[in-house]
């Protein structure tokens, strides 16, 4: 009798231990009525890094937290009742969600973030004060600006804007480029190729992208670093990639604050009919998986309204297409056509792209877990840069989650160029004196090294780094460095 009771009791107890869970569970779940409305931010936890693939269809944020292995993605409450429903663990981010619905200035764009206009007006700015070293190059047209302008739901009118690059070398000097209206012959100083701003809501790049412009035009004769990088290097800088996008943000005032997590650019011919703009449903097409390495892959979608959606095809998008052609004028191909073909270790040139948030920085691939044929040189660059700026270094399958067509899988996938993506900081949208007091203190000196190495950086990033340099006068005719 009492084995049988033994028996009952085992056979009985795991029943009741899994419906108490379950109820303890769904107790901690917040029943619709107590959601926010509209958009907020969730954690999701997962227990193998592979599953962050089946978020696909959410506005999955570049945030992985390793230690705690959840993942940041904005939703409403449909789109929580199906993460519920789907079996996610979940919980309200609340200090995030409270970031996304933070008061804005009526007065200036987000209390002093430069519009789209004002960081071209500050380029040009730049050229006149320096038009020696520096050359402002329109490498062709906006999405709107080729369609001949565009006009969202809510009636605002966009004509679109040139895609600017600002080229900083001193011409007097041999090997500089050739510019002749948008047709460039190359040249033979090394090339030092930096962009930000492919995502439009990331507005912090822009701003950290003209700073080391300035930091090399404006040091130019009194610091020794930034005269001797605009002396021997092309140094060429894409502040705004997506202009379009970038202008869309700027909207955020007018509209509640929900267009500033605009992500893609303007192009509304795909279906997509959403307005204002929400983190995770939007129209346009996510630029950074419309490259044309490695197109159509994992972290993509063909769901128009996606935050991921990829495009049509490869390189579909201005935008993209333009930004490809303006690299491969300035930097050779180094690398075989196999995807295991490795550039050789006097490759020239490096590429940087800027992103937010979580500081990392990102090396290839991001498409595949499998190791780029020149992993050893990329992670070692990396690792330099991430010591420079006190990020992580890694590539995107161990530590975030895999990419698809983005703009470091191509550089490095079709040049061989060594290529890292930046992600800048700890939120979209932080105040904007935390550019000067954070963000370019712990990022000019990595994006200064890796201009430095740029003549041949899979070689240079293995020499010895002067970080500090004094000298001693022993006499009139010894100087001892």
């Amino acid at each position: 009798m009492i084995a049988k009771r033994w028996i009952w009791i085992t056979a009985v107890f795991p029943f009741v231990l899994f419906t108490c869970l379950v109820a303890i569970l769904q107790q901690h779940q917040p029943a619709a009525a107590t959601l926010p409305d509209g958009a907020f931010v969730v954690r999701i936890y997962y227990d193998q890094i592979e599953q962050i693939d089946l978020l696909v269809e959410f506005d999955l944020w570049e945030f992985n937290n390793l230690e705690e292995q959840y993942v940041l993605v904005a939703v409403d409450q449909a789109a929580y009742a199906r993460l519920i429903a789907a079996g996610w663990r979940i919980e309200i981010d609340n200090d995030t969600s409270l970031q996304q619905h933070q008061v804005l200035s009526s007065a200036d764009f987000f209390y002093g973030y430069r519009t789209t206009d004002e960081i071209y007006t500050d380029l040009q700015n730049l050229t006149d004060r320096h038009p020696t070293l520096s050359e402002r190059f329109v490498y062709g047209h906006s999405y709107c600006k080729q369609e001949g302008g565009c006009t969202t739901p809510g009636s605002n009118f966009n004509p679109g804007f040139d895609l600017q690059a600002i080229r900083i070398t001193n011409e007097a000097i041999g090997g500089t480029s050739t510019l002749s209206g948008t047709t460039i012959i190359s040249g033979t100083k090394p090339v030092f190729f930096l962009m930000a701003n492919i995502h439009a809501r990331e507005i912090t790049t822009p701003e950290l992208a003209m700073r080391m412009a300035e930091w090399l035009l404006d040091g130019y004769g009194t610091n020794p670093e930034a005269t001797w990088l605009v002396d021997w290097h092309e140094v060429w800088i894409v502040p705004i990639v997506n202009p379009d996008g970038h202008w869309l943000v700027e909207l955020g005032m007018d509209y509640g604050g929900n267009p500033l997590y605009h992500r893609k650019n303007s192009n509304r011919s795909h279906g997509c009919t959403v307005w204002p703009s929400r983190a995770y449903s939007q129209f346009g097409v996510d630029l950074n998986r419309n490259h044309s390495f490695a197109w159509g892959g994992a972290s993509t979608s063909t769901a128009s309204c996606n935050p991921l959606f990829r495009g049509p095809s490869a390189a579909s998008e201005p935008e993209v297409a333009q930004l490809q052609t303006l690299v491969t004028s300035l930097i050779p191909d180094q690398r075989g056509p196999n995807l295991t073909d490795a550039a050789p270790e006097n490759t020239t040139g490096i590429f940087i792209t800027m992103h937010s948030y979580s500081e990392l920085v990102l090396w290839p691939w991001g498409h595949t877990s499998v190791d780029a044929p020149n992993r050893t040189g990329l992670q070692a660059i990396g690792d330099k840069l991430a010591a420079l700026n006190g990020y992580t270094s890694c590539s995107p399958t161990t530590c975030l989650y895999a990419a698809s067509g983005t703009s470091d899988d191509w550089a490095y996938g079709e040049l061989g160029v060594p290529a890292f993506t930046f992600e800048v900081g700890t939120q979209f949208l932080p105040p904007y004196n935390e550019i000067d007091a954070i963000q370019w203190p712990d990022n000019g000196p990595a994006l200064q090294y890796a201009a430095k190495i740029a003549r041949n950086p899979y070689q240079l990033v293995r020499g010895p780094a002067v970080l500090t340099v004094t000298t001693a006068v022993s006499s009139t005719t010894h100087l001892t460095v």
